[in-house]
């Protein structure tokens, strides 16, 4: 492993903050996978960048709360608070992470459970309305397994 789990963690909140979309690039798998708070799903760096690219407004940040990590690096846990805003309206959504960290030190899986829908920022509805986001941009297979890990998180066998 060549970066705590932990650090990774706050590189990505950083870089995400910051609309530092090739630094984050360079901690993101290239296959990773995105599960969203409304299970969509998507799948591979580019697709990942582009999406963030796309919905991430300019008025944006993170506060990083807490960061737990496995002992062995390969999982991390993050609270965070989003701060967004959309045209006149602020939005602050308390938000849970799931990050996979392959052995090679870059997020394979993310997670995100979000805390606050009842702050639904419009045009983001669930997994199953005509205005979400996941009803035209997923792009990842359904998952059979909640406790399954992404293939590329899996250690190469003994």
């Amino acid at each position: 492993m060549t970066s705590s789990a932990t650090n990774i963690v706050e590189r990505f909140f950083s870089h995400l903050t910051a609309r530092e979309w090739s630094d984050l690039g360079a901690i993101l798998d290239q296959e990773v996978l995105r599960i969203g708070p409304f299970g969509d799903q998507l799948t591979g760096r580019q697709v990942y960048l582009d999406f963030l690219t796309a919905t991430v407004p300019s008025e944006y940040g993170n506060d990083l709360l807490q960061v737990i990590s496995s002992s062995d690096g390969l999982f991390a846990f993050a609270k965070v608070t989003e701060h967004l805003r959309y045209g006149e309206v602020e939005f602050h959504l308390d938000e849970a992470y799931s990050f996979d960290i392959g052995d090679d030190g870059m997020i394979c899986r993310v997670e995100i459970y979000w805390q606050t829908p009842q702050f639904d920022p419009g045009g983001f509805g669930s997994a199953t309305s005509n205005d979400s986001y996941a009803s035209s941009n997923s792009t990842g297979p359904p998952r059979s397994d909640p406790k399954s890990r992404h293939d590329k998180c899996d250690p190469e066998p003994k």
